[in-house]
């Protein structure tokens, strides 16, 4: 059986591993003032799927408690 897991503690690695540094290479340049917006729409789909993803979990687990 699975144990309750905070929703913080399942996001916590993806933000560490998406740490400027990690992929940063020769010609990234991470202070152009477009940098941040550009790194926020890219990663914003894998945040919304991970938070659905969460929430449907977190819905099934409800529904399957009332059966």
């Amino acid at each position: 059986m699975l144990k309750k897991t905070d929703p913080l503690t399942l996001l916590l690695p993806m933000f560490i591993l998406a740490s400027e540094p990690v992929f940063a290479h020769p010609g990234h340049d991470h202070g152009h003032w477009s940098a941040g917006l550009i790194h926020l729409l890219w990663i914003a789909p894998v945040i919304l799927a991970t938070g659905f993803a969460i929430y449907r979990l977190g819905k099934n687990k409800h529904l399957k408690g009332q059966k």
